[in-house]
């Protein structure tokens, strides 16, 4: 039976390029509307982590030693842990992975109406947040390098989605060098995602209840992704197919 692969080649991966995340409401299905999420080209890096539970075994014995049967259940992902860092210092970001409270510039001040910092949430108000978010990442092939077009195309990016995490702002160094911004944090599986925040999956179907989910987009899917980036928050779709 023929592969069915898209692209049929066998592809590397590189560079992360896109971070986007978004808001989901208490059921766990996308906020959507207005300020609900952010796209940007500031991630520097990410490293994923899969959790899993261990493998379960059971072989009794009798009185004399013996094993009687055995059975054996493999382990299973429970969760992935994500830590990273992005270059921006951006307010609104920072309020979309982890909570807490944006400041407005008050009149008389240099940027009056306007947003001038934000504070961490703290005990005992800090409120659990449910967040999708999705690292993007090059592609090339092992036969055609970077140059997919006509027969040769082939998925040139990758959306690693981590449906449903928990972030907290990791621990910074403020020195004469640059101080970006660490996150931190762990992701678990979540069915009611649908087509995702932008209802853009490229999947059949809904995507798949699970903490990490890869999908390959074309050059042209990346690019209406990248055309929204930018510092700050973004408005979502408010309907999903």
């Amino acid at each position: 039976m023929a592969s069915n692969l898209a692209g049929a080649q066998c592809l590397g991966q590189h560079s992360a390029c896109i971070i986007r995340a978004a808001l989901l409401d208490p059921d766990c299905t996308p906020q959507g509307g207005v300020n609900s999420g952010i796209v940007s080209v500031g991630i520097i890096d990410a490293t994923a982590t899969p959790e899993y539970r261990d493998e379960r075994r059971i072989e009794p014995t009798n009185g004399c030693g013996d094993i009687m049967f055995s059975y054996y259940q493999a382990g299973c992902l429970l969760r992935e842990t994500i830590s990273g860092n992005i270059i921006f210092q951006d307010w609104e970001m920072m309020s979309i992975l982890f909570g807490g409270t944006l400041i407005t510039g008050r009149a008389s001040t240099g940027f009056p109406g306007k947003i001038v910092g934000w504070a961490k949430q703290a005990c005992p108000t800090a409120l659990q947040r449910n967040v999708y978010l999705e690292i993007i990442t090059r592609l090339t092939s092992q036969t055609s390098g970077d140059c997919a077009s006509g027969a040769t195309a082939f998925p040139t990016y990758q959306g690693h989605i981590f449906p449903k995490v928990f972030l907290n702002c990791g621990a910074e160094t403020f020195n004469d060098q640059q101080s970006p911004l660490p996150f931190e944090g762990f992701s678990v599986s979540n069915p009611s995602l649908v087509r995702g925040p932008w209802n853009d999956y490229p999947g059949t179907g809904a995507m798949p209840a699970s903490p990490h989910i890869r999908v390959g987009y074309s050059d042209a899917e990346y690019a209406a992704i990248l055309a929204t980036a930018g510092c700050g928050l973004k408005d979502l779709p408010i309907t999903y197919s």
